[in-house]
């Protein structure tokens, strides 16, 4: 864990801190959307530094979910969402994995499934469609500009913790914003 606290942790976590309490506010929500934010950046600064997420951010990000879980209002409909979250993205990513070679890291599945157990079935769906649509557009660029060929991997966790971030600060807003736009 030792490549995880580097000066990018360092930064990203100053920011996510940074983030959580300026759009969350000063409540007990916010100490839990801060360590959140903080987990998604060190999974992103270990798989930049070391290419591997460790399973023990992932069961720290699943801890703080079991928690927010457990502090929210709950109600079967809250419950359910829950779990779809952690499904919804994980589960078909795993499929891709056993099917495709190489196609997604363990730590990235496992990663998404314990954020989406955070984040929610539509805040999940945001995530997943904020981080492909990043990685995607970062992979045809680099395609492109001919820094790498077609069997290069691209380290997906720093998308997916943008996606997921993005997702838990700004999630609601943009729910609203598209469903005015149907």
């Amino acid at each position: 864990m030792g490549a995880i606290f580097t000066p990018v942790f360092y930064i990203f976590g100053l920011v996510a801190v940074a983030s959580a309490i300026i759009v969350c506010g000063f409540k007990w929500g916010t100490i839990l959307v801060a360590l959140f934010l903080i987990m998604l950046s060190a999974c992103a600064a270990a798989d930049i530094n070391k290419g591997i997420v460790p399973d023990l951010l992932a069961i720290l990000i699943a801890v703080l979910a079991i928690v927010r879980i457990i502090t929210n209002e709950f109600t079967i409909q809250n419950f359910i969402s829950y779990i779809s979250g952690a499904a919804v993205l994980s589960v078909p990513m795993l499929v891709v994995a056993l099917i495709i070679k190489n196609g997604f890291g363990g730590g990235d599945i496992k990663m998404m499934a314990a954020a989406g157990l955070f984040l929610g079935l539509n805040n999940t769906i945001i995530a997943g469609f904020i981080a492909f649509l990043i990685a995607g557009s970062y992979g045809l660029f680099i395609l492109f500009t001919k820094k790498v060929d077609t069997k290069t991997k691209i380290r997906l966790a720093p998308f997916l913790a943008v996606g997921c971030a993005f997702s838990e600060l700004f999630g609601d807003v943009f729910l609203a914003i598209f469903r005015s736009i149907l």
